[in-house]
């Protein structure tokens, strides 16, 4: 707290920004932004935060204000960004931060001329040294307008996470639930971060590196802070966003211990790496503690691509792995890339079996994509034919971006048969991930859509 110093502003605005026509994820809470807003808190007079994807109209609340942060982590906000900032008066200081405001500085600042300070990187020891009066040319991390010019300094270093920093999630003005699509489950949704950063060096992540470039060593919080945090939420359905939670299996089983022994009862979604097969007492625990949704990535169901890609395993290994894992009822959801470079139409069509084999109960089918300062360019500017597509996604002459989304699109269906279907519902239900009541609501809404979608296509003909 700052007691009785000088305070350089009194009403700050924290913006999540949104527009009609981008991708609306109610579900998911803006819990970068709500870091920053929660530093702010004893720093200014007043913060309010506001999601726009709720509160459409900035209007009354741009009144009061004399200061905006808003962030940018997509670039499909980053139109909606730009759009506001065009509404806001000059008097009032704008400071743009988030993934895509790293990457896209100079971009920013040219579309939007009323941005005074753009945030590269982690943002809550800068927006601390701004707010508390520091001068701009002191501050590391930071892109500035002085003089008609830009001013860029030099990048911050990267610290360890901060065990007393976490979400005030009492500045919400929004409740998250859980959707299936847009179906509500009628469950609170939460998010937390006990980790950054990931030690691992597969080729073809983008969060491998920082927008900035940087690789950034894996920084845990402690297991007692993360239960101080845990405390906090109330929703009963948490996803943990670390990149790999189980780093130090010693602090996997330490959080487990403590979950259970202050008797929290949630059920939390999280990422790691198939070599959590290698601690079967700690996935035991895992599964007492609430962890019943394990999501990890595969990528591919060629060893050739995973050899290329750095992942540490081979298929022969994955089917071991996830027999061990299986042996507890987690849900296990699986990501895969399409589009991986070499690989021919006929080896990205096997994952639908592959998958299948290592009996994963959702999957994920993304598009290779990349950025930047990511470790898949050399590999890209090497290959003969790929180059980078829309949206970063990564194509070739033989497969353009048309016939990759076609690929996908078979691979969904040839996975997604009545059979799996089946057993995705019984395992919903098997691992109590949620009550009977809401599962029952789900296959209502999903029967009533079908027998809709049926009527539809007879109607028309199709």
């Amino acid at each position: 707290m700052l007691g009785r110093e000088k305070k350089f502003y009194n009403n700050v605005l924290c913006v999540y920004p949104h527009q009609e026509g981008v991708p609306e994820k109610k579900y998911c809470p803006p819990i970068g932004l709500e870091y920053i807003a929660t530093v702010l808190e004893s720093l200014v007079e007043k913060v309010t935060l506001i999601d726009m994807r709720f509160e459409p109209n900035l209007n009354d609340f741009l009144k009061e204000a004399d200061l905006v942060c808003l962030s940018v982590n997509w670039d499909y906000q980053r139109e909606a960004a730009i759009n506001i900032i065009a509404q806001i008066s000059s008097d009032i200081k704008v400071i743009v931060g988030g993934r895509d405001a790293t990457v896209h500085v100079e971009e920013l600042f040219a579309a939007a001329p009323n941005i005074d300070i753009i945030v590269r990187g982690d943002g809550e020891e800068i927006i601390r040294d701004i707010v508390s009066g520091l001068s701009l040319g002191e501050i590391t991390g930071i892109s500035y307008r002085e003089d008609g010019k830009i001013i860029h300094n030099k990048v911050r270093d990267l610290h360890s996470l901060n065990d007393a920093i976490y979400p005030n999630r009492k500045m919400r003005r929004a409740n998250y639930r859980l959707l299936y699509g847009d179906i509500d489950l009628g469950l609170g949704m939460d998010f937390i971060s006990t980790s950054r950063g990931c030690p691992y060096n597969c080729k073809f992540c983008t969060f491998t590196n920082n927008p900035l470039g940087q690789k950034r060593d894996w920084s845990a919080r402690s297991a007692r802070s993360v239960i101080e945090e845990l405390k906090t939420i109330d929703a009963g359905f948490v996803f943990i966003v670390d990149d790999n939670f189980a780093i130090d299996m010693k602090r996997v089983e330490e959080i487990c211990n403590l979950i259970i022994a202050e008797g929290i009862k949630k059920t939390f979604m999280v990422a790691l790496r198939l070599e959590i097969y290698k601690h079967p007492q700690v996935l035991k625990k895992m599964f007492k503690a609430g962890f019943k949704i394990l999501t990890i990535g595969i990528e591919s169901a060629q060893n050739k691509t995973l050899k290329a890609m750095q992942k540490g395993f081979d298929t022969t290994l994955a089917k071991k792995a996830f027999a061990k894992i299986r042996k507890t009822n987690f849900y296990i959801h699986g990501y895969f890339i399409i589009g991986c470079i070499g690989e021919s139409e006929s080896e990205m069509l096997e994952i639908a079996y592959f998958a299948r084999e290592l009996k994963l109960d959702t999957i994920s089918l993304s598009l290779l994509r990349t950025e930047k300062y990511s470790p898949l360019n050399d590999l890209i500017s090497s290959s003969t034919g790929y180059y980078v597509g829309e949206n970063n996604i990564v194509c070739s002459m033989e497969y353009p971006l048309e016939k990759l989304g076609d690929i996908r699109r078979r691979i969904g269906r040839s996975y997604y048969n009545f059979p799996t279907v089946l057993r995705i519902t019984k395992k919903i239900f098997t691992a109590r991930l949620i009550t009977f009541p809401h599962l029952a609501k789900l296959i209502f809404i999903l029967f009533l859509r079908g027998v809709l979608n049926n009527k539809k296509r007879r109607n028309y003909g199709i």
